[in-house]
């Protein structure tokens, strides 16, 4: 109660002081209605952008609804201008509309677009262009389709160039600052597409992408679970007609990959689909020299070790978008994902003694084959009540995934002479571990306006239910019976339950002298259990309720200055691979498994976000803190006789400094430069006896630039910088580039990409953990060194609007009213 208490006091001396300077008032409206010059019938689905003037980067963009009708909202007041654009029209440009605390609404009344001259089947579209890289308060969104580096691609590539985003060696994304990233799909947990989001990410073509939110602060609707969440929206196909794109690449590494996207659309009917195939190669090498310090002894373990890995994963995604009249609207969508992947790695694991003279060498050979099958349906359903904005929205999904893991390892014991130990058979060993896996959401959301200027009241309920089932069955050649026979000790199956049930209201309002407030909260109920087969009955976890409160406050001052502060509490439950207390043993010295006995960890986070914007360029500076108790960190320990064991532990609390500066500088219509860094301070405190409190730093940088070269020439290059602190550890700085040069022709229809990916080195990594008992460094290197080229196509075939044909030609006079 006492933090509650600060942080209301603080946002209250927050609004008061604000309040007392220079006000702006907001909250002006601009509309129009569009209809074609020659028949006066409604030109629907017409793109409109405001641009404040002088800027070339949209301040607000919309289209025209049914009757050719636009509105924009709650614009700040000033001068702007309108760009107006559509297949088959010339694009219309409407200067200086004035808006201001005398003249609130500003009604463009009829604008008539002027068809063009032999282009009733246009080609391409021609649209405003938005900026790659948005900032806002509690987010970032890169628009993916404003990259030329993206053409091609896949989401584990797009992701590596997002600001504020880690993606680490082995493809997992987090947000710099938060330990605990959730990634979604669609505004939905990717559990729901995938048991695992890399093998998705690898092969999720980049033409089916709209957009990547990075969430810091996530509105109530989503759940609670993660300190932030990195939401992939994908394309709905709301272009008029028949869109798509068809693209090739082929790399130097040995990568491929096919992605394919396309759309059709009527007055009412949606339709898209894509298809990607993707091929990769994971070759690399690691080694880790560990030291173990034990009162009567000192010895050393080094591992040294190579791989040498292949995917492949296929992927196909439908929708349908029916608007079923002009206030209900109804979408289904498919997603089928197959992967599968083989493995080979070769493993030294060397034995010294205190006088680091060899002792033993281990030899082991891992060989795996892996492949998994996930779909997913879901149904989505909204009305629009009333014309004011009132709208209900229900949605339900169901997924399921299968999953085989077939591996086999076979293993040398020698002296320190190289020569098999007597007495001390080899051992060879196959691990078959088998899953299935599904899920059921159920969401329904409620939002309602309350008056002017745009208030609003949001709430709604959802039901999570998942079930693993993992089953996992080992056998080890015995060779006096020349047989394979069951090893009952790591033979296991494990079925994890979890469902969680929430109840969420948000109230949003804004103010006449530019406020804006969100006060919101969130109720989770969970109910979670498992059974592993060598217990003798389930492992009841008691239910438990959690209420997460979700505050924010900002402003803006005179066009060009905002300030924000944000308080939201998250929660980071136990996942099934860190609860399951099946033990892994591929590698001998380095065993893992789960703790049944973990709790929930609760993280409070405080986020103070300033803006500043100009002509020419903008910078979004943000402080943070965050504290979490009961943290979850893998934690390692070695035994007397030098076996590694990593399981997960909950330590007492840790508190998260940050300072994030991201921005933009346009030093004219041709050049684009972004980029910025997180710096983040952690401190772990804990009883633990398996960990020490400690703390570290962690590091987050991204660069980059975009250019408009002749002859319709792009260019686009990145550099990105990250290391990262754990409870046992941190991760050295790890540096990735990526280059692209775009060639475009055919009318915009065919483009040329040439990519270069980290031309200069290959991707290395290097860790230090220290334990109560040891110290380890860890060093691997990957093949990432690519020089790829993608060729694509584009392709729109749409005619001119031709709705509502029993519409009067004769239209009353245009009432122009800049």
């Amino acid at each position: 109660m006492k933090n509650f208490y600060l942080l209301f006091c603080f946002l209250g001396a927050f609004v008061f002081y604000s309040s007392r300077a220079q006000t702006v008032p907001a909250g002006a409206r601009i509309s129009g209605k569009l209809l074609d010059a020659n028949t006066g019938e409604a030109v629907d689905f017409a793109t409109v952008g405001l641009y404040k003037v002088g800027s070339d980067i949209a301040a607000k963009g919309t289209s025209s609804n049914d009757g050719g009708i636009f509105n924009f909202y709650n614009v700040p007041f000033g001068s702007y201008s309108l760009r107006i654009s559509f297949v088959g029209y010339d694009k219309q440009i409407i200067d200086r509309v004035e808006v201001s605390a005398t003249h609130m609404v500003a009604n463009l009344g009829t604008i008539r677009l002027k068809p063009s001259v032999g282009n009733a089947l246009a080609e391409v579209v021609i649209s405003d262009k938005k900026p790659q890289i948005e900032y806002s308060a509690d987010q970032i969104t890169y628009n993916v389709g404003e990259s030329l580096q993206a053409e091609g691609s896949v989401a584990t590539d797009i992701l590596k160039n997002v600001p504020m985003v880690n993606v680490d060696i082995n493809g997992n994304a987090t947000i710099a600052g938060k330990r605990n990233t959730r990634i979604f799909i669609d505004g939905k947990p990717s559990d729901y597409m995938t048991a695992n989001i890399t093998d998705l990410l690898n092969i999720l073509p980049s033409d089916a992408i709209d957009k990547i939110e990075v969430m810091t602060n996530p509105p109530v609707k989503y759940s609670a679970d993660g300190e932030g969440i990195i939401n992939i929206v994908l394309k709905k196909g709301y272009k008029v007609g028949l869109n798509g794109t068809i693209s090739m690449t082929g790399g130097t590494l040995g990568n491929y990959n096919i992605n394919s996207y396309a759309s059709y659309r009527t007055k009412t009917l949606s339709l898209n689909s894509s298809y990607a195939f993707g091929e990769s190669q994971n070759i690399g090498d690691s080694y880790s020299l560990r030291k173990n310090f034990f009162p009567d002894t000192l010895f050393y373990r080094n591992n040294f070790s190579n791989r040498d890995g292949h995917n492949f994963g296929h992927n196909f995604r439908t929708g349908m978008n029916w608007d079923i009249d002009s206030t209900r609207n109804l979408r289904f969508t498919s997603n089928f994902n197959f992967n599968k992947s083989s493995a080979e790695s070769f493993t030294d694991y060397h034995y010294l003694d205190e006088l680091a003279i060899e002792s033993n060498l281990n030899k082991q050979n891992n060989s795996s084959h892996n492949n998994s099958f996930n779909y997913a349906l879901t149904a989505d359903y909204s009305w629009k009540i009333t014309k004011d904005g009132e709208q209900l929205e229900a949605s339900a999904l169901y997924s399921a995934n299968t999953s085989g893991n077939n591996r086999y390892l076979s293993r040398d014991y020698l002296d320190g002479n190289g020569l098999p130990v007597i007495g001390k058979s080899p051992v060879e060993q196959t691990y078959d571990i088998d899953g299935a896996n599904h899920g059921f959401e159920f969401k329904m959301d409620y939002d309602k306006p309350l008056g002017k200027p745009k208030n609003s009241l949001s709430a709604g309920v959802s039901a999570n239910m998942r079930t693993n089932n993992n089953d996992q069955e080992v056998n080890n050649y015995n060779y006096l019976l020349g047989q394979y026979m069951p090893n009952n000790g790591l033979t296991n199956r494990f079925i994890f339950n979890a469902n969680i049930y929430s109840a969420y209201a948000s109230l949003n309002l804004h103010t006449t002298n530019n406020w804006s407030f969100r006060i919101g909260g969130r109720g989770e109920l969970t109910d979670m259990g498992f059974n592993l087969s060598s217990l003798s009955q389930k492992y009841n976890i008691k239910p438990y309720v959690n209420i997460f409160p979700n505050l924010s406050a900002s402003r803006m001052f005179k066009d060009k200055y905002t300030v924000g502060l944000s308080y939201s509490e998250r929660i980071a439950r136990p996942r099934e691979f860190a609860l399951n207390p099946q033990i892994e043993t591929s590698d001998s010295t380095n065993i893992s498994f789960g703790n049944p006995n973990l709790r929930p960890a609760f993280t409070r986070q405080l986020d103070l976000s300033f803006g500043m914007f100009e002509k020419k360029w903008s910078i979004y500076p943000r402080l943070g803190y965050s504290s979490t108790s009961s943290i979850i960190e893998r934690i390692t320990t070695v035994t007397p006789n030098g076996v590694s064991q990593s399981t997960y532990d909950n330590l007492s609390n840790s508190q998260y400094y940050t300072i994030n500066i991201y921005g933009n500088y346009r030093p004219n219509k041709k050049i684009n430069l972004n980029g910025g860094g997180t710096l983040g301070r952690i401190v772990y405190q804990t009883t633990s006896a398996n960990a020490i409190s400690r703390d570290g730093f962690s590091v987050n940088a991204r660069a980059g630039i975009t250019m408009d070269l002749p002859q319709r020439l792009a260019f686009e290059g990145n550099m990105n910088y990250y290391s990262n602190t754990s409870a046992q550890g941190h991760n050295s700085g790890s540096v990735s580039t990526s280059f692209g040069v775009r060639k475009i022709f055919l009318k915009n229809k065919l483009k040329f990409r040439i990519m270069a990916i980290n031309p200069l080195s290959q991707s290395n990594a290097h860790s230090y953990a220290e334990g109560l008992n040891f110290t380890r460094e860890s060093y691997s290197s990957t093949r990432t060194r690519n020089f790829s080229m993608t060729v694509s196509y584009n392709f729109t075939k749409v005619g001119r609007n031709s709705l509502e044909k029993n519409r009067k030609k004769d239209a009353p006079p245009p009432d122009v009213q800049p």
